[in-house]
């Protein structure tokens, strides 16, 4: 109900035409004129499945980070991932001719760098993770890759004038062909994360422990930061680098739904796109008839989370 929801309040609201919820009922079976059918088809729908798409994949992407790394602070945002993907992006934008396949690609490129650079420093290679490792590697990677994407759009002024917007979170001018990344990569890492559920079970247990039942927790590790970096790359290349989603949804769903994958997997997915949808409203109603950025809404409410988990961890090391 409450993704139904968020989903009806992102089809509501934005842009100057004024567009009821009966509306939206009734764009079901085409009963409107064909200037309000193309805003809800062809403008606010797309919009509203890409912020769902979105949310549910960066959710995904930090239960698999906090479970694989075992630190409740692991995300996207924290360990310099979304900003690795906005990296790829903003390289193959000034510079075309180093695109590998498409902009998607170099997104997905520039996430897994970041992410196995984070992983190296904090000596998750070696056998040696540290939680505290992880979490300062990952903030000096997102500041290093998030300088260079700055550096690297002054290259070129016209372009950066134009993902100035982009660069905090934006889908304002998505449309359906973007959606299909999100959704076949939704639907495959959301199977094959289920289906992982009883290994990524084990590693809360320790990697000794894990192990000694069989399974192998160095390749969870790469597996899960490989998916993650995915995830959050074809994201990005969408949205932008939208901040803190992947932090604050696997810590609900589990204060929720309790520890076992098999639940989180499907739990944290349908939280993340509700989540995602209610800031996609919320942003498109604070500075009406403007539009903030989502990804401003999503870091108002992440950051304050952020503090509130450091503050209350007992240890973090």
């Amino acid at each position: 109900m409450a993704l139904l929801a968020g989903a009806a309040l992102s089809l509501a609201t934005g842009g100057r035409q004024d567009i009821g919820f009966d509306q939206i009922l009734s764009a079901l079976s085409a009963q409107l004129d064909e200037q309000s059918l193309s805003i809800i088809w062809d403008i606010r729908a797309p919009r509203t499945l890409i912020a769902a798409l979105i949310g549910a994949n960066l959710s995904l992407a930090g239960l698999l980070l906090q479970a694989t790394t075992r630190n409740p602070l692991s995300s996207p945002s924290i360990l310099g991932i979304n900003q690795g993907a906005a990296l790829g992006i903003a390289i193959g934008l000034v510079f075309p001719s180093l695109v590998i396949f498409n902009i998607d690609t170099m997104a997905v490129l520039g996430a897994a760098f970041a992410g196995g650079l984070t992983l190296t420093l904090a000596g998750g290679l070696k056998g040696t993770l540290s939680a505290l490792r992880l979490i300062l590697s990952g903030v000096a990677v997102s500041a290093f890759a998030f300088a260079l994407v700055r550096f690297t759009f002054t290259l070129d002024d016209e372009l950066a004038l134009s993902v100035i917007q982009w660069t905090t979170g934006d889908i304002a001018d998505v449309r359906w062909k973007q959606a299909t990344p999100l959704l076949v990569w939704c639907l495959a890492a959301g199977v094959m994360t289920f289906f992982m559920s009883h290994k990524l079970n084990l590693m809360a247990l320790g990697e000794a422990a894990s192990k000694g039942l069989g399974s192998d927790p160095r390749f969870t590790l790469l597996f899960g930061i490989l998916l993650a970096s995915i995830l959050t790359g074809v994201s990005v290349s969408v949205a932008g680098p939208v901040m803190f989603v992947g932090l604050i949804i696997p810590h609900l769903c589990r204060a929720g739904f309790g520890t076992d994958h098999r639940v989180l997997v499907p739990a944290v997915m349908l939280c993340g796109a509700t989540l995602m949808l209610v800031a996609d409203g919320v942003s498109k109603l604070i500075n009406f008839p403007e539009e903030t950025a989502v990804g401003v809404v999503s870091a108002l409410i992440g950051a304050p989370y952020f503090l509130y988990l450091t503050i209350t961890a007992k240890e973090i090391d």
